[in-house]
């Protein structure tokens, strides 16, 4: 079994990414024209985990890709290689900007981790730093432990998802440009959160194919045959 291979989240190895995540929050704050996030700062945390388990540095089987369509505001890709090259999971969404935070409204600094009992207190924790730091999580242990699995996994963490007033920097120049192509060929998984509390998944997308065959009708010429092809999609 996968997660037995896996294990637990180590918690104290996740407190400490996130720890440090949320210690950029205040320069990923993203309220254009005054807030510009540097997504890079978080981008190079994240790296700093992952690399030495890469074949960047020849140290594991990740395959880390840095892609910057703005200066100071990546995207990361990451994969662990499975058997079949046709099959893949991705986690997708994990972004690394955040809404701003005014000190002078919060009980405690937003912009450091705090911890209160069971709680992990600052801007980001939910949305989406948290989620960044449990991806990282999940694809380091899978680069330490190499489990043999049919699907590749991929985990895009993505820039500019709290604020769209600037384009051209997140996860839709990542489509256009072809780097999410290979996830159509298997279940995609966006990672967000819609509130405050544990969120399974707020929404979803199934292709198919539709071929319709028959007569033209109405105004149209009966004698001709009639055939469509649609690219379908339901949004939920």
């Amino acid at each position: 079994m996968v997660k037995e291979e896996l294990g637990e989240l180590n918690k104290d190895s996740f407190v400490t990414l996130l720890s440090k995540l949320i210690g950029e929050s205040k320069y990923v704050q993203n309220n254009p024209p005054e807030l510009i996030p540097e997504e890079d700062r978080i981008v190079h945390h994240v790296r700093d985990v992952l690399l030495p388990l890469s074949t960047t540095t020849g140290g594991g089987p990740l395959i880390v890709n840095h892609i910057t369509y703005k200066p100071n505001r990546g995207n990361l890709i990451v994969e662990y290689p499975g058997t079949e090259p046709n099959k893949v999971v991705s986690f997708v969404g994990m972004h690394m900007d955040v809404v701003t935070a005014n000190p002078e409204e919060w009980d405690f600094d937003p912009f450091a981790l705090s911890i209160n009992g069971d709680k992990l207190l600052g801007r980001g924790t939910t949305d989406c730093l948290g989620h960044v730091a449990l991806v990282t999580e999940l694809m380091k242990t899978l680069g330490q432990t190499k489990p043999k699995l049919k699907s590749t996994v991929v985990a895009v963490f993505i820039a500019c998802e709290e604020n769209s007033s600037i384009q051209g920097v997140g996860v839709e120049e990542l489509a256009k440009d072809g780097y999410l192509d290979k996830l159509k060929n298997g279940p995609l998984y966006w990672i967000d959160s819609a509130d405050k509390q544990p969120s399974i998944g707020t929404g979803g997308m199934i292709p198919w194919h539709l071929h319709v065959t028959g007569k033209l009708f109405h105004s149209g010429l009966p004698n001709q045959v009639l055939k469509l092809n649609f690219n379908c999609y339901v949004y939920f």
